[in-house]
């Protein structure tokens, strides 16, 4: 789990009300070296890790995309990074919808700008507008595209049950610094989405100098 996301997820924990059960779907914590486990967040609170095979952090196993959760049984679905995954992500988020109770919150997000990560499947990347129509099962949806507005490194989301949140990006100071940082690249070389540190733009880009302009020599050769 990236830090921007933990952080996210810090922010909707202090700005929202989140009632119990809180049950996480993708709690399998896959990087060892990686803070992925939201327990301590929620100390003292009813929580249940679940993902499709056990592991490490999992309390139970479930498949998103047919939950065995009675409808209205989760307080606050947790869903981080996990969606990417799932072969049929609108099926899993109308699960998510069914199973959030009255009143409920599901906390959502996936990367876009990332590749390939096949735990032991990879199969989708969202924009903002995926994330609205996914999640259309329930009353109230905040959606953000983290990064830049063309091509967000992850998409953030937080959705309600009979109830009206009215989130915005001011109000999850963590998740606003991290978008301001990206904004101001203070330091760094902006490249379309991507923000770059000088030696990491120079050890990308230096070795393939001398290709580009062996072709570009072979290009007005050919041209004359």
């Amino acid at each position: 789990m990236h830090p921007a996301v933990r952080a996210f997820v810090e922010d909707v924990a202090e700005a929202v009300e989140l009632p119990d059960p809180i049950v996480e779907f993708g709690s399998m914590q896959v990087e060892a070296e990686q803070n992925s486990d939201l327990r301590s967040l929620f100390s003292g609170r009813s929580y249940l890790g679940t993902d499709y095979r056990e592991g490490p952090g999992v309390d139970r196993v479930e498949d998103l995309r047919a939950l065995s959760f009675a409808d209205g049984e989760v307080g606050t679905a947790i869903c981080l990074e996990t969606l990417e995954h799932v072969s049929d992500p609108p099926a899993a988020c109308r699960e998510l919808a069914r199973v959030v109770a009255s009143g409920g919150v599901a906390i959502l997000s996936a990367p876009t700008l990332l590749g390939i990560h096949a735990y032991p499947d990879d199969y989708f990347r969202f924009m903002p507008d995926s994330f609205r129509a996914m999640l259309a099962g329930f009353d109230d949806v905040w959606v953000h595209g983290l990064g830049d507005p063309a091509m967000p490194m992850w998409i953030l989301g937080v959705a309600a049950k009979d109830r009206t949140l009215g989130l915005s990006l001011n109000r999850l100071p963590r998740t606003a610094a991290t978008q301001a940082e990206h904004d101001a690249a203070r330091g760094r070389f902006k490249l379309g989405p991507f923000r770059y540190p000088g030696r990491d733009l120079i050890r990308e880009l230096v070795p393939q100098i001398p290709r580009v302009i062996r072709e570009r020599a072979a290009d007005r050769m050919r041209r004359r």
